[in-house]
């Protein structure tokens, strides 16, 4: 297995040291288990924050859907009046005709 070499200040090691003796383990056990949890951490931000954006990149397209279905919705209604008009029109020219 491979192996590391570790200069630590003083106040650390007996601070490993100490946590170790408390939980019936060896400092090098607890070093490893220490390791092993910063980088699941790590790995845990590095997810949380692509969720992160992934949730803000949804939410602007929610926005852009919303206000394209706004627009959608004005335009029905624009050429609803527009065909309103026209028929109209139609049917003033129709009873002038008569």
């Amino acid at each position: 297995m491979p192996t590391i070499h570790l200069s630590l200040p003083e106040s650390m090691y007996e601070e490993l040291r100490k946590k170790a003796d408390d939980m019936g383990i060896q400092i090098t056990d607890l070093v490893k288990f220490y390791i092993r949890q910063g980088i699941e951490e790590k790995e845990n931000n590095k997810d949380n924050t692509r969720n992160s954006e992934y949730e803000e990149s949804i939410a602007f397209l929610e926005a852009k859907v919303a206000q394209l279905d706004a627009m959608v919705s004005e335009l029905v209604k624009k050429l609803k009046d527009l065909e309103d008009v026209e028929d109209e029109e139609v049917e003033l020219k129709r009873e002038e005709n008569a």
